[in-house]
């Protein structure tokens, strides 16, 4: 397997933690968010972890190069563009089941057998554990289980997604046909959640995998970031 870690991003909602520094070098209790995402993407056994870089991607490049974890880094120059423009840099280089993450996840030790266990088909993961707000992603089920919707706009839904993403070996074709198929009716401002939205509506929806209970952060802005530190301290406490 192989991890495809998104770390192009701006991080413009951090305001004055991201003026000069990229996204993933943002200090969350001592470490830059990229060390907590390659340290959860170690936990999966991956064969390689795929690194894509943007905004000042000099400085990811050197933090990547003083630390031991050996990654491929990729670097992304359209970063204004949605996400999904920095899983497309990847492309060339991902040639087996993946696993897709973003950097301002923080994951709890034990979802990482969760998202390396054998999967079937597309597989989103999924939590039921939080009050959802605007801005988060939300999933609609279907009958069996499966992907039926998923978008922040959505006003029923039953779940939300966690952002990680596992495509195996089989479905890479399909899905990087359905990436390439929302690029051009979405345009390059499009995020990576779209391909699941456009999958749920084939013949073959994806599968939804819950972590309900095991608990994970997200920093997109500095009260984020703050709870992160608070959350963090908490699980070193009780571990």
């Amino acid at each position: 397997m192989q991890v495809v870690l998104l770390a192009a991003g701006l991080g413009s909602r951090l305001g004055a933690l991201t003026e000069r520094l990229p996204k993933a070098l943002v200090s969350v209790a001592g470490d830059p968010l990229i060390a907590h995402a390659i340290r959860f993407a170690q936990r999966t056994s991956p064969r390689e972890i795929v690194v894509v870089g943007g905004f000042r991607f000099d400085l990811l490049a050197a933090e990547l190069a003083g630390r031991a974890a050996p990654v491929t880094l990729i670097e992304n120059p359209s970063f204004r563009d949605g996400n999904l423009v920095s899983l497309f840099a990847a492309r060339p280089r991902v040639d087996e089941d993946f696993l897709l993450m973003n950097v301002d996840h923080i994951y709890r030790p034990a979802i990482a057998a969760l998202a390396a266990a054998p999967i079937a088909g597309v597989t989103a993961f999924i939590d039921t554990d939080r009050s959802l707000g605007t801005d988060d992603m939300k999933v609609q089920r279907d009958g069996a289980g499966c992907v039926g919707r998923i978008a922040k706009t959505l006003t029923s839904f039953d779940c939300g997604y966690v952002g990680m993403t596992r495509v195996p070996a089989a479905d890479l074709d399909r899905y990087w046909d359905a990436a390439a198929a929302v690029l051009t009716s979405d345009g390059r401002a499009v995020h990576v959640e779209r391909v699941l939205a456009r999958l749920a509506e084939s013949d073959r929806p994806p599968a939804c995998r819950d972590i309900s209970g095991h608990g994970w952060l997200e920093v997109d802005t500095a009260d984020e970031r703050d709870a992160a530190e608070r959350s963090l301290r908490a699980w070193d406490e009780s571990s």
